[in-house]
Parts: structure tokens; sequence; C-alpha cells
């Protein structure tokens, strides 16, 4: 909640910037500078073609003159047209501005002549069964009408067209970001609600923005499961720590207000002993099983998972007799796991109480290899677990009916949820098989570490 509040006031400050006008407008630049280069290529171009054109016409257009010189025209289609005598002599003709009228012929090759103000190509042709020739003059750049429209056609179409260009892409943009829009509408809806249970729409196309929308609900799905899982697992502490904690209160005020002697005095302080000792163990599982579950990095190294449990059944061997309980064990040596001592210890520990806590007689520990991995199972012959409880048996604070027992007695519910959640940590998976009056075998599954054998 402080992290969304911040949030909040964070916002306010950011500019209002949206992807959708920046990446229009890198786009729209990027056109411009493109259509700007195709405009100032395509002036060049036209001038340089322009002039090969314009040497190839005044070329032919001398000769064919030169043919039909009874047609002779001063001017025609920007050429400029001169008929010389042999010896230089101009009888006839005009010429553009600035051009000099004495330079020698440049028989039968095109001709550049360039003055201060203009530049120039001239051909000079004899004149068929004459004595005369005939200059053919054309001014340099000179960009016939075709070029000229193209020029002004294109100044003009190219502005239409890079509005045309942005404007589309700007709408393609925006419908391309619905999927964006929803998914920043949803995440503001579920922060603002705090509902994780809402999804965002996943259309059926499959693309990058429907991957991240199924990624992100994929996400919802956890955070939803995890925030469930919390509410519970809150409500079940609350529930489990109150009835202890009501015992105490009226103990406590029974001993204080109504005790008259010693013994009863005792009496109340043994009851709210044992009721404290109760919290206490189930603040240490709380306290253990969610550090486990927090995934931080576990310490594995190698383990002789046969000399552990020889070692735990040891330690079991006389509290076992005590309760005329029968132990029967096979286990295989020199099993290796990699593992961490103090979890495995602890597995032991809570799988051999759990059915110390549900026979009648008899205890039965088997430790073998099996298809490249260690089986540990864990039997006893009590009144067994029914199909029904044997899912829930796994969920925190979950007991079964202290009437199973041997002893009536009842945990607080969290063993077998901590021997899973190791079970877990060790990349190995556990089962349980059981029915009605048939007892209950605990099987572990735990990876063999082969290159200690």
């Amino acid at each position: 909640m402080l992290f969304t509040n911040k949030l909040k006031q964070f916002r306010p400050q950011q500019k209002n910037s949206s992807i959708i006008k920046r990446v229009t407008l890198w786009y729209s630049i990027f056109i411009f500078l493109l259509l700007l280069g195709i405009f100032a290529l395509a002036f060049f171009m036209s001038g340089s073609l322009a002039n090969s054109i314009g040497k190839q016409r005044l070329e032919n257009a001398a000769l064919e003159m030169s043919q039909d010189i009874e047609d002779y025209e001063t001017f025609d289609d920007g050429i400029y047209y001169a008929i010389y005598t042999t010896d230089g002599h101009l009888q006839r003709g005009t010429f553009p501005k600035n051009f000099d009228i004495s330079l020698p012929f440049s028989e039968g090759k095109i001709g550049t002549t360039q003055t201060s103000e203009s530049s120039f190509y001239y051909y000079d042709v004899k004149i068929e069964n004459s004595n005369r020739w005939l200059r053919a003059v054309r001014a340099k750049n000179h960009i016939s009408e075709e070029y000229r429209f193209f020029l002004i056609s294109l100044g003009i179409i190219a502005p239409l067209l890079l509005v045309f260009i942005v404007w589309g892409g700007y709408l393609i943009l925006k419908r391309a970001f619905v999927p964006v829009m929803r998914i920043s509408e949803t995440a503001q809806s579920i922060t603002q609600s705090q509902d994780f249970s809402q999804r965002i729409p996943v259309a059926d196309q499959l693309d990058e923005l429907t991957q991240l929308a199924a990624t992100i609900n994929k996400m919802l799905e956890t955070i939803d499961a995890s925030f469930e899982r919390e509410k519970q697992f809150n409500h079940d502490v609350s529930h489990e720590l109150r009835t202890p904690l009501t015992v105490i209160l009226s103990e406590s005020e029974y001993g204080q207000t109504y005790a008259d002697n010693l013994a009863d005095a005792k009496e109340s302080n043994a009851i709210i002993h044992r009721q404290a000792q109760q919290m206490k163990a189930m603040v240490e599982q709380i306290l253990e099983l969610s550090r486990l579950e927090s995934h931080e990095e576990l310490s594995l190294v190698s383990l002789n998972l046969s000399n552990l449990t020889k070692q735990k059944l040891q330690d079991y061997q006389r509290l076992l007799a005590d309760k005329a309980i029968q132990l029967n064990s096979d286990i295989d040596e020199n099993l290796h796991i990699s593992g961490n001592e103090l979890l495995i210890n602890r597995l032991l520990d809570n799988l051999l109480s759990n059915a110390m806590k549900f026979t009648k007689n008899q205890i039965e520990v088997t430790l073998k290899v099996q298809d490249k991995e260690c089986q540990l199972v864990v039997a006893d012959n009590g009144l067994g677990i029914s199909k029904t409880e044997q899912e829930k048996i796994w969920q925190k604070f979950y007991q079964v009916d202290a009437a199973r027992s041997k002893l009536g007695q009842q945990g607080v519910g969290l063993g077998l949820s901590l021997v899973q959640e190791i079970i877990r940590q060790h990349h190995g998976r556990i089962e349980v098989m059981s029915s009605e009056n048939q007892g209950a075998r605990f099987i572990v599954t735990i990876p063999l570490r082969t290159d200690t054998q």
C-alpha cells in the first residue's frame, strides 16, 4: 500500500507522453527526410538527365535541320540555329544572349562554352550539297517541360503523401496499441480495487502483444493464488492461535481469582504451559515454513542418507519402546543425495513423529534405490487416511480426527506441509498410500547423487 500511495503521488508529476505520438513523430521525420532526399535526388538526376538528353536532341535536331535546310528556322524547341560560311562568316540566324558567335567549328562534336552568366552546348554540322555550316546552340541545364512538370508534381504530391502516411500510420499505431491500453487499464483497475482475480482480455491472433497479455495474465494468476494463500494462511493462524490464547487467558484468570490452594494453581499453570508450548511449536514451524517458501537458495552438500536415517532411528528407539511401538527397518548402505542436513533431519523427524502419533503398534522404515533415485518409505499400521483426507493433509493447519491418533493427540497441522516444502527444495516428491484401517505409507523420492558412489 505504501508503494501504491507513492506511485499515485508520483504520477501527477509525470509529463503526459504518448508512445504512439512519439513513434509517429519519429517515423514522420524519417519519411520527411526520405522524401526530401528523393526530391533532391530527382532534381539532380533530372538536371543530369536533361543535359544528356539535351545533347542528344541538339545533335539530332542539327542533323535533321542540315538535311532539310529549306525548313530552316532560327529557333525551335529551345534550340537556336545559325548558318555560317566556310570561312566562319555568319549569314543568318539567332543566338542566346551572351553567346560568343566567333567560336570555331566543333566539326561534328558537341562543344561547350561558358560565360559569367550562362553555359551553352553547341553543335556544328556541314549542310549537305553546300559549302555552308549549320550551328545549333542550346542552353546548358535547360529542363524540358516534361521534367519541369514532373518536379512540380513531385513538389505538390510529396507533402500530401507525407500527411496521408503520417495520419494513416497514427491510426494504425493507435489500433495496434489497443492491447497495451487494455493492459494499462486492467493494471490500474487492479491497483485501485486490489482485485487480483481480474484478467486482461486476450485476442485470438498470436502476436507479441497477445503473448505479453497472456504472460501478464499468468503472472496475475500467480499473484492471485499467492494472495489467496496469504489470506487463508492469516485466517488459519488467527484461528489456530485463538484457542490456546483463550485457554491461557481463562486459566490465568482462574488461577488469579479462584485458585484457593497450590494444587489448583499448579494445575492452571500446567495448562498454560502446555498451551504456550503448543503456540511456541506452531510459531517455530510457521517461521521455518515461511523461510522455505521464500525460495532462498539452499546450501546443498553430499549427504549419506543411509547414515542419517539410521542415526535418526536410533534416536527414536527408546521413545518407541516406551510407547510399545515396534520398529522395523531395511536401509541400503551408502545412498548419497545432495541436500541440507538440518532440513533432512527435520524431514525424518516429522515423518517419524507423524507415524508414531497414528500407528497402533508398528512402524516400518525402508530406504532403497529405485530408478537412480532414493526411495524412503515410512509406514504405520494405524487407522489410515481416507481418500477425501489424503489431499487435505498437505494443507497448512489441517488436522485429521484426533480419534485416529494412538494417544488422541493433535499437532498444529504444519508438519506435513513442512515435509512437502523440504522435499520440493530437494527436487524430490512425496506421496501417500493409505486406506481405511490399513495404515498409511508415506513415500519420499529424492534424486540419487551418483558421483560419490
